[in-house]
């Protein structure tokens, strides 16, 4: 709480909960007490793939709350949650390979996640991240391609127990499908600017670009991928798919800053 990053999100968080509990109050849908929740994953997702610019975190934090709240679809929040994970994994914020009970956990949220709608696709980009974050490794450790191996196998399996893919998802709208798609391929076409951020260990070093692509590319096709699936649910991945445009405009204004 000593930064002030984490104090304007929890700050955003609390006013975003008091909103949505008077609206709720007032007869508002209950789905609506999920606001909060919108608002911290897409503060954490931002915050690992627009690493330098906590403003863009914050932004699109308040546009997810404010989305929920007015009573639109929160179907994504899972998705949202676990792409805001993998992207945790794919670029190391936290200076340090994944301990075994971090693995274990990883496997954990990735079977969680994929309880609800089209979270899967969330717990299968965990794994992918868990790979990517094995490959980039100076240190290879096999036991970590199984753990991947498993978390797919396990967001794969949870997901086609509890959900069905809607018989219309490819058609149902395609104003939000068609956007999403172009974001996706614009991050993983689209080099970031080199972070400046230092990763969260004692032993401080800054982030990899390599890195951030990688977890820019996967949280991008996961999102793509969710929307693509949810059928007549699509609308709730449009917090993530808008958060994900703050990214990639964040980004680009940051590389023309530094050529200037």
């Amino acid at each position: 709480m000593r930064l002030p990053s984490n104090r304007a999100i929890v700050a955003l968080t609390l006013v975003i909960a008091a909103a949505s509990a008077v609206v709720v109050l007032s007869g508002g849908d209950r789905s609506i007490l999920l606001a909060p929740l919108h608002t911290f994953a897409l503060w954490a997702l931002l915050r690992e793939i627009d690493p330098d610019h906590n403003a863009s975190a914050l932004l699109a934090a308040a546009a997810g709350g404010l989305w929920v709240i007015s009573g639109l679809n929160s179907s994504g929040l899972t998705v949202t949650a676990g792409v805001a994970v993998a992207a945790r994994v794919a670029v190391s914020s936290t200076g340090r390979r994944p301990l075994p009970t971090d693995l274990f956990g990883l496997v954990v949220i990735a079977a969680v996640v994929s309880l609800w709608g089209t979270g899967w696709v969330a717990g299968f980009a965990i794994a992918v991240a868990i790979y990517v974050d094995h490959r980039m490794a100076d240190e290879k450790k096999p036991a970590t391609i199984i753990v991947a191996a498993i978390a797919g196998l396990v967001a794969a399996a949870v997901g086609s127990l509890v959900t069905n893919l809607p018989a219309d998802a490819l058609t149902v709208m395609p104003e939000i499908i068609l956007p999403t798609g172009i974001l996706a391929l614009f991050a993983i076409i689209r080099e970031p600017a080199p972070p400046i951020s230092v990763v969260d260990s004692r032993r401080g070093g800054k982030l990899s670009v390599n890195r951030l692509h990688a977890a820019r590319g996967i949280g991008a096709v996961a999102i793509f991928v969710a929307t693509l699936v949810a059928g007549p649910e699509s609308a709730g991945m449009v917090p993530a798919g808008l958060a994900l445009a703050i990214a990639l405009v964040s980004n680009e204004g940051e590389r023309r800053s530094r050529s200037v």
